[in-house]
């Protein structure tokens, strides 16, 4: 364990819980401000992932991680933007909360038509579940099963990443 790594256990009593080779292997990546703000349930899907280690948890945005039922399954779920390490793309790392399912959104892979890289979006909500009006594509728009995401570029346009009962879609709610 990193010194950083005992730090932050010490300090919140998760004992390592949180820590792993790749989440706490690089400045860049998961320090004490972060780590000690993320819900516990999330800290702990990380310290249990397997082939996360190619991206780093971000915090620009405001918040810096939504929670909501976003598979509809009426568990609480996490998102929080990720950037891939390589590429420096920017995207999306959602867990469903009763699976700890995991899927990565843009961050390097072409993500439903939208890009490879988030990096453009500066403010983010949660869309509650329900019919969503029409939006700027003029194709027909979806009723969410569950929450969506949705991200916007301000002043500019915008989308709701929601779950399509297979995994992640979008649908473009403004330009």
């Amino acid at each position: 364990m990193t010194n950083r790594c005992a730090a932050f256990a010490f300090l919140v009593g998760v004992g390592g819980a949180f820590c792993r080779p790749g989440w706490c292997a690089e400045p860049m990546d998961v320090g004490f401000e972060l780590a000690s703000n993320l819900p516990r349930a999330f800290t702990d899907y990380l310290h249990s992932a397997r082939g996360l280690d190619l991206y780093a948890l971000e915090a620009q945005m405001n918040p810096f991680y939504l929670q909501g039922d976003f598979n509809g399954d009426g568990s609480t779920d996490t998102a929080i933007f990720v950037r891939e390490k390589q590429s420096t793309k920017r995207g999306l790392l959602v867990v469903h909360g009763a699976t700890n399912e995991s899927y990565v959104l843009a961050a390097g892979t072409e993500f439903n038509g939208r890009g490879d890289d988030f990096s453009r979006i500066n403010a983010w909500k949660v869309y509650p579940r329900g019919p969503v009006s029409q939006g700027a594509s003029g194709s027909e728009p979806p009723t969410l099963q569950g929450d969506g995401l949705l991200l916007e570029v301000l002043e500019s346009a915008s989308g709701i990443v929601y779950w399509a009962g297979d995994g992640y879609a979008w649908y473009q709610q403004g330009d």
